[in-house]
């Protein structure tokens, strides 16, 4: 039996829909694409920030922020 490609099945299934929920599942998947690239990026920035700070620095900046703030989410 031979494996259909996911864009196969997509391309099968578009072609029985009418134009305009064509266009509709092609808004879709260009949110979800331009969701994913954004996602993507906003990790790239992050790493960028990885061990700028000292384990002190982080405790320091936690408590100034526990105490100030009051509560911290300790899940990073």
């Amino acid at each position: 039996m031979q494996q259909v490609s996911i864009k196969s099945q997509i391309n099968r299934e578009l072609d029985i829909l009418p134009v305009n929920l064509q266009k509709k599942v092609l808004d879709f998947v260009t949110r979800l694409s331009r969701s994913a690239t954004h996602r993507r990026k906003d990790g790239e920035k992050l790493a960028k920030l990885a061990g700028l700070l000292t384990h002190e620095e982080a405790e320091e900046l936690k408590e100034i922020i526990n105490a100030n703030c009051e509560r911290i989410d300790d899940e990073w």
